[in-house]
């Protein structure tokens, strides 16, 4: 009886194993439809150029993502958290759609803030809601540190810049080469690079959305080098202001010359028999043999040698990292479209317009005044009086207390009345006219509410966008940024007066242009303004030559001479105190953060050349269409404040006959 007991035991534990068994084989080699589902995806990252970074700009960041299973739809996520100075920090979620295809490599390109990769960022692939691959994003931040690339398949492209500085006296100069093919697609993703190195036939190898890319940043304030003088296509060649010719030997001396008598020229140098292009400007050599020349376009600059800076006779002179010194330091003297990012004193500084959002509109001190005396006469005169009168002094006890409490009932209505009763929103921004349609723009817009809210903000191009927030606020809320077509920014749950804001920046299309002719002579300052852009512009001024004129209000299409009188800037304000004072949009409200802004920035400080001038203005909301780094605030709330503005600028050439002097500010 025992045994046969045992002998059943034994066969349910048999069975159980196997059950057990024939389970565990189902989940490995037969694993559910969702899990079979997940791909295999693995990911690698390079950060910046070449791993180096600047941490107060956006930094484009190259993945690249293996997938080794089905196609799927993919969602690459970065969580971003950073302070931004003492008040304010970065606090978002950044998103990007990729499509992986079966058994193939993708590579994705995104932009990240700096300070995040300083702070270990990690970007993360997500399907179906669950993270299938992560990489934490590392590099190297620069300090003073000058970042040139050369724009070349060879290691070697970018060595003739060993040991020269951004001028004389400047930061040290980084050389790296950058393969075609890898630029970031967007201008300000190319910010933290102060000159780009290019070889004619690199040029006339571009595709086209890497021209425009490169051309862009060149008309926003950067500078492109270009070395020899050869064909680089009907776009470029424009441009350049070398025509290539035949090969000769050239006039070390003239290098020599552009450096001072103390260095001895350069032995057996060769090059092209260049022709200098119309409105070009030689550095060094002569009309005749020009050996380096240079063209503006736009903010940026064009300079164009007619020799190869990787011959022998040039890479072992002893003054050639002098020369690039010269070259690098003239070119950077132009101004640049392209701001300090996330620098908390430079464009950052713009969320303090947040300031004019008071939730309060708190009544004048008479009124206060008012209401004091009245509520004192009350409980006091008149009061003793009428009880006194009729006898009831202890009624005292009972009248006074009520009458306190009427008095706060009453202050207390009158505050609420005061409050806001919907959303609160600002934006300040600046933007910069190529001249040709294009431009570049940044601003901040905040926003708060007297109730939790959630809203959305929509760019009307490709922008780059990040959320901010005030710190030790309770409630901050959510914030996400899918990036595409258009960057769509949602914000949810937000506190009662919390303030959030989103800071945007980038290239910007259709914008339009200022028409310009103007002619100096003797000194003076003379030509029209035409307004071809989109805006009614408020305070339009030309900058030049030390002074100021005033122009007025212009609408789309409207003509307008230079009057007769100037400003003339006073102090060390220079431009930008004149034009405040002008300007009245700028005097008041956001306007004052405007004026801080360009004043630290220097924003008005670009025409210091006679045969250029600087043309300023302002616009708002109301002046046309949309602005583009201020997209409107979209929320069930209503809105009952909504300001905005923006600093326009364009930089023209003038004419000079037969010449003028720049009186220094």
């Amino acid at each position: 009886m025992t045994e046969g007991v045992a002998s059943v035991e034994r066969r349910r534990l048999k069975l159980c194993a196997m059950v057990c068994l024939w389970m565990l084989l189902t989940i490995v080699f037969f694993p559910s439809g969702e899990a079979a589902a997940q791909p295999a995806v693995s990911m690698s990252t390079v950060v910046g150029f070449g791993g180096y970074y600047k941490r107060d700009d956006w930094v484009p960041v190259r993945l690249t993502l293996h997938n080794r299973g089905q196609a799927v739809q993919a969602q690459l996520r970065v969580d971003v958290h950073f302070s931004v100075g003492p008040q304010r920090l970065a606090d978002g979620v950044l998103r990007w759609d990729v499509r992986l295809p079966a058994a193939t490599s993708v590579d994705k390109l995104i932009a990240v803030p700096g300070e995040a990769v300083s702070e270990g960022a990690v970007v993360e692939c997500f399907v179906n809601g669950q993270v299938i691959a992560a990489a934490k994003l590392t590099g190297t931040p620069l300090g003073q540190v000058t970042l040139v690339a050369a724009l070349s398949a060879q290691p070697q492209a970018a060595q003739f810049l060993t040991g020269a500085t951004d001028g004389p006296g400047g930061n040290p100069v980084l050389p790296l080469s950058v393969r075609p093919g890898t630029l970031p697609a967007g201008p300000d993703l190319m910010s933290g690079l102060t000159a780009v190195v290019v070889t004619p036939d690199v040029l006339a190898r571009l595709t086209e959305d890497e021209a425009n890319t490169l051309a862009n940043w060149v008309k926003m304030g950067g500078v492109l080098m270009v070395t020899g003088a050869g064909h680089a296509g009907a776009r470029w060649d424009t441009w350049l202001p070398l025509a290539p010719g035949p090969a000769a030997p050239l006039n070390g001396a003239e290098l020599a010359a552009l450096l001072g008598d103390a260095v001895s020229p350069p032995a057996g140098v060769t090059g092209a028999r260049a022709t200098l292009r119309a409105g070009a400007e030689i550095w060094a050599g002569t009309p005749a043999m020009p050996l380096v020349a240079t063209r503006t376009v736009g903010r940026g600059i064009l300079v164009q040698t007619s020799f190869s800076p990787l011959q022998p006779g040039l890479a072992t002179w002893s003054g050639n990292a002098a020369l690039w010194t010269t070259i690098l330091g003239r070119a950077n003297a132009h101004g640049r479209a392209f701001p300090n990012f996330f620098n908390p004193s430079q464009a950052l500084s713009l969320a303090s317009a947040s300031t004019s959002l008071s939730p309060l509109r708190i009544p004048s001190l008479g009124f206060w005044a008012m209401v004091f005396a009245l509520y004192a006469l009350c409980i006091g005169p008149l009061v003793f009086v009428a009880l006194r009168r009729r006898k009831r002094e202890p009624w005292a006890w009972l009248i006074l207390p009520a009458l306190s409490v009427i008095t706060t009932v009453a202050i207390y209505g009158v505050g609420a009345s005061q409050r806001p009763a919907g959303v609160l929103t600002e934006g300040v921004g600046v933007l910069d006219l190529a001249g040709d349609g294009d431009g570049h723009a940044y601003g901040i817009r905040a926003f708060m509410s007297p109730q939790v809210i959630s809203a959305r903000l929509v760019t009307p191009q490709p922008m780059l966008a990040m959320p901010l927030a005030e710190q030790n606020v309770r409630q901050i809320g959510d914030a996400v940024v899918d990036y595409g077509q258009r960057a769509v920014s949602d914000m949810r749950d937000i506190g009662r007066w919390g303030v959030r804001y989103l800071y945007t920046a980038g290239m910007v299309h259709d914008q339009g242009e200022l028409v310009l002719a103007l002619t100096a002579s003797q000194g003076n300052l003379s030509g029209s303004v035409h307004n071809g852009t989109p805006y009614n512009l408020h305070g339009v001024a030309v900058c030049w030559n030390g002074r100021l004129y005033p122009v007025g209000d212009l609408k789309p299409g409207q003509t307008a001479y230079l009057p007769g009188t100037v400003i003339s800037p006073n102090g060390g304000g220079g431009y930008l105190s004149a034009y405040a004072a002008y300007n009245r949009d700028l005097s008041r409200g956001i306007g004052r953060t405007l004026v801080n802004y360009a004043s630290t920035a220097g924003l008005l400080n670009d025409s210091n050349s006679v045969d250029q001038a600087l043309v300023v203005a302002t616009v708002t909301a109301a002046d046309g269409p949309q602005l583009p780094a201020l997209p409107p605030l979209r929320t069930a709330q209503r809105v009952v404040s909504d300001q905005t503005l923006m600093l326009v600028r364009q930089l023209a050439d003038v004419a000079v006959y037969p010449a003028a002097e720049v009186t220094p500010i």
